[in-house]
Formats: C-alpha cells, structure tokens, sequence
C-alpha cells in the first residue's frame, strides 16, 4: 500500500527545524497509524545528504542511530509520539530548507516525502 506524500508530509512537525550545538534536529510524529521503521535512507536537505551514522533518531525510551535500523533492530513509529531526528554535523543557515525523508517500515513499504521550514 503506497501512501501519498501529501499525506506523509502531514507527520512533520511544522515550526520543529532547529539548530543544536552540534548540528541540526527536527520532528516528526505520527497520525496516521502504529508502524515499524525498519531502515531509513541518508536524509537530504537542500540537497546535500547526511549519513546515516551522523542521524540519531529518538522518541519516548529509545535512541538509535539511524544507520543500525534493520528489520532485526526495528524503531517503532507510535501514534501521536514525536520522533526527534538530529543530524551530527554543520548547521543550518537561517532561511528556508527543502528536507527529504526516506523510510522503509514492515507494514507500508517504502515511505518517500520532502518538506520544507525555515529556521
């Protein structure tokens, strides 16, 4: 079942793109229903792609790095739980950013959509 990126950009937390002391974090958190990360691919922003070790993802009790989700070490994507995904590296300039996400869970397939905010 593919679901439409209208309805996946509808999980990032508008307003949640911020700079940290060592890089970059924003949000996301599920409407839709339960679901099981079981991969992810590098994000982009603005075109440029960070690597899956620099990408820490956490929500409630769990924090993984993004490049250890597999179907053995899956992430569970909660139902109105934010999902906090912070990218190791430069920061962000101020202004607006194009961010694309890329998942892959056990019960939808691959998930695929960009968004965009500003800092």
């Amino acid at each position: 079942m593919q679901i439409p990126a209208f309805l996946l950009r509808k999980l990032y937390v508008k307003g949640s793109l911020e700079n940290a002391d060592d890089g970059f974090m924003f949000k996301i958190k599920n409407s839709l229903s339960p679901g099981t990360a079981i991969g992810m691919e590098p994000l982009k922003v603005d075109d440029n792609e960070y690597p899956l070790e620099d990408t820490v993802v956490k929500s409630e009790d769990v924090e993984v790095e993004a490049s250890e989700i597999s179907e053995d070490n899956s992430f569970p994507i909660k139902v109105g739980v934010e999902v906090i995904i912070h990218v190791k590296g430069d920061q962000l300039e101020e202004g607006e950013h194009k961010i694309d996400i890329s998942l892959k869970t056990k019960e939808a397939g691959n998930l695929a959509f960009d968004v965009k905010d500003a800092l």
